[in-house]
């Protein structure tokens, strides 16, 4: 294990390179989108990978963030910084959603989603065709983009930290069994309520600089059901409650996004759920979970 130490060095190096490369301004532009997904996957491994709670609201992180961003930014605040009160609206989002998690299970996922979906039709009457913004004429696409990737190094960093801190426990002992938990003296509630506001401060951080790199905010967009069913499909697919989980599962996303969008893109979506059922029926814990852990168990089992 240690020597995958240097490799998310490496990789934040290759990010960093990415806007000099000598490629297309379209490519660019896709790498600025896969880090962004990635991103908000980190975000929604934190209540859905390590803490286990089925979020289907993660949209209104993302959602809010971008909104909010747009509508700093209108009232004179510099791009940045509407990219950060973005940051402060999905963490408000969280608090006002954090009630749900009195629910559990199921009824937590849907009450969610019926939140989300709330937010989304009040904001859409007040802005249904969207609105743009000027951009800044001192900030290029490549100043995005490293806000971006400073985000997607918070954010994933942060996950790293909920692993490596007794944090962990309290979170996967609420996964596992909330019942269990609470009679070991854990704050349910409290852990519930702290791993929602730091998905929703970061993923609302991640709306923000979407919607400003594209200088136009249309509610119906960046609240719409893809912000949370990606970020799921690849914690799920990947690992939860895994770093290098995501990764793999952003990569199986691609391919199937790819394979499926252009050969058969009616039921393409039928197709992701039928894929993430599958997953969670047959690799509860992911790729990464079969991928590593199976090949050691089977090295155990032979060397035994």
């Amino acid at each position: 294990m240690a020597s995958l130490k240097p490799l998310p060095i490496v990789a934040i190096a290759i990010l960093a390179l990415i806007p000099f490369a000598p490629v297309d301004d379209f490519l660019k532009s896709m790498v600025f989108l896969f880090m962004i997904y990635l991103a908000s996957a980190y975000g929604w491994n934190i209540i859905g990978g390590f803490a286990g709670q089925i979020n289907l609201g993660h949209a209104a992180f993302f959602g809010m963030g971008a909104y909010v961003m747009g509508q700093s930014l209108l009232a004179g605040l510099h791009p940045y910084v509407a990219v950060a009160v973005g940051g402060l609206a999905g963490l408000g989002t969280a608090l006002i959603m954090s009630p749900l998690l009195r629910l559990r299970g199921d009824y937590f996922a849907i009450g969610t989603l019926g939140f989300t979906e709330a937010l989304k039709i009040a904001l859409v009457n007040i802005h249904a065709y969207g609105y743009t913004f000027p951009p800044d004429p001192t900030l290029t696409f490549t100043a995005n983009y490293y806000y971006a990737l400073a985000i997607f190094v918070a954010v994933a960093f942060l996950n790293y930290i909920i692993l490596k801190s007794r944090l962990r426990f309290a979170f996967i002992s609420i996964r596992e069994n909330e019942t269990l938990a609470a009679a070991s003296g854990i704050g349910i509630f409290k852990y519930k309520v702290l791993a929602l506001c730091l998905s929703g401060v970061m993923v609302g951080l991640i709306g923000g600089i979407y919607s400003y790199n594209l200088l136009y905010v249309q509610p119906e967009h960046v609240f719409g059901i893809e912000w949370t069913l990606i970020p799921l499909f690849i914690v799920l697919i990947g690992g939860r409650g895994t770093i290098i989980g995501p990764i793999f599962g952003l990569m199986v996303y691609l391919g199937t996004y790819y394979a499926l969008g252009f050969l058969i893109p009616e039921i393409s979506l039928l197709l992701f759920g039928l894929i993430v059922v599958l997953v969670m029926k047959f690799m509860p814990q992911g790729l990464i979970e079969q991928v590593f852990y199976g090949r050691l168990n089977m090295r155990r089992r032979l060397i035994i």
